[in-house]
């Protein structure tokens, strides 16, 4: 009987393993709609964090949709491979409001983010402080590796803003 409770500790340890590091977040394009100042930077010598301003420029409606890329590189050599998930393409105000369904319990502690259900979103600026990567937020079939993610904003089926962000998902315990 221990060794069941010893063995089924383990296997819940090794799930809840997961660990996940920013490594960089960029902004390449649309500086009209938004102006990132978030940088990743080392809190302390355990800790990765996110810090730093997203102002929104102008007015974020409907008329802007929202899709994803996501690449991998399994030796973290920054050799990626595009990786076959995406977050739904969807308006920005769908996307906010499922977003905030899924994700919310993660970015309560960011200051002025957009209310539920706001839309079109108004220009503001948005404080992230010494953001943690919230490992629960990722699914259990992300392998441990390298990770670049493209938030890409588009207008009318043309690209006008492109996030990059990279992130390190790490388990100890494979």
């Amino acid at each position: 009987m221990l060794l069941v409770l010893f063995s089924f500790s383990l296997v819940v340890i090794s799930l809840q393993g997961i660990q996940v590091d920013f490594e960089r977040f960029e902004q390449h394009s649309g500086f009209n709609f938004y102006n990132s100042s978030l940088r990743v930077r080392k809190y302390n010598r355990t800790m990765i964090t996110l810090n730093g301003t997203l102002q929104i420029v102008s007015h974020l409606s409907r008329n802007l949709t929202i899709s994803t890329d996501f690449f991998h590189s399994s030796r973290g050599n920054q050799q990626f491979n595009y990786y076959p998930v995406k977050l739904p393409t969807q308006d920005v105000c769908d996307f906010m409001k499922n977003f905030y369904a899924d994700y919310s319990e993660y970015v309560e502690d960011m200051v002025n983010m957009p209310e539920k259900g706001e839309c079109p979103i108004v220009p503001r600026t948005i404080y992230v402080t010494n953001k943690v990567f919230p490992a629960k937020a990722i699914p259990p079939f992300f392998p441990p590796g390298l990770w670049k993610v493209h938030l890409i904003n588009t207008l009318n089926n043309v690209e006008v803003v492109r996030f990059e962000i990279i992130a390190k998902v790490t388990n100890d315990f494979l």
